[in-house]
């Protein structure tokens, strides 16, 4: 294996690389609301969002959806009147949402975006489509079978901490690479975030469900 040369130097993190975990929310209740999604955009921040079809609309809904949730197409004419850049990460939940995705992301100019944590078959068919995809690396999924299509890694440990060579390796391949925050997992982020400030790299991305406290600890 090539040797990873490891750089030392305080990350100074672009905010729109902040990705607000089911927006910008203060209480549970509020994840993945309208508001919650807007204000993160607001906020200067990107945000992750799950997907859902329900009746033939895609909806935002983590749960399986019973109808009354948000459009896909009301977010994402939100952001495109925002004027943001912001990466979006588009968690897909079902299948088969590949072309009324695309047709949606077209409609709006959506380029900043990725899509992940879809079905392998389904994975196919996003790739196929040429649209932008993650593959998955944790410490159950070591084998990355779509590297070749993805432009980003989603990198997310569930019962530990990702290593900085694990890091820097999917970096030194030229990967956008997301850190999912211990804090998603009921864990404690401060050894995490402790290790990423130590990366100079306009190409990592951090998803948590504390925003404002990666903003300050990152740039401010």
């Amino acid at each position: 294996m090539e040797k990873v040369t490891i750089e030392k130097k305080d990350l100074k993190m672009n905010i729109s690389n902040i990705i607000a975990h089911r927006g910008y929310w203060k209480k549970a209740e509020e994840k993945n609301t309208f508001a919650a999604l807007s204000n993160a955009i607001k906020n200067g921040y990107g945000f992750e969002t799950d997907f859902r079809d329900c009746k033939g609309e895609v909806l935002i809904s983590h749960n399986p959806p019973v109808g009354n949730e948000i459009t896909a197409e009301k977010v994402f004419e939100m952001y495109y009147q925002s004027g943001s850049s912001a990466t979006l990460a588009l968690n897909i939940k079902a299948d088969g949402l590949q072309d009324m995705m695309q047709t949606l992301l077209q409609k709006y100019e959506i380029k900043n975006y990725f899509f992940f944590d879809m079905s392998v078959c389904d994975t196919i068919l996003y790739a196929d489509k040429g649209m932008t995809i993650a593959t998955r690396i944790s410490e159950y999924e070591q084998e990355t079978p779509f590297w070749g299509d993805s432009e980003f890694v989603w990198l997310d440990y569930f019962r530990k901490d990702p290593t900085e060579e694990e890091i820097f390796k999917c970096l030194h391949a030229g990967k956008k690479v997301c850190i999912v925050s211990p804090d998603l997992h009921g864990r404690d982020y401060n050894n995490c975030w402790k290790l990423l400030k130590n990366m100079n790299d306009d190409n990592l991305y951090l998803c948590t469900d504390y925003p404002d406290e990666a903003k300050e600890y990152f740039i401010e």
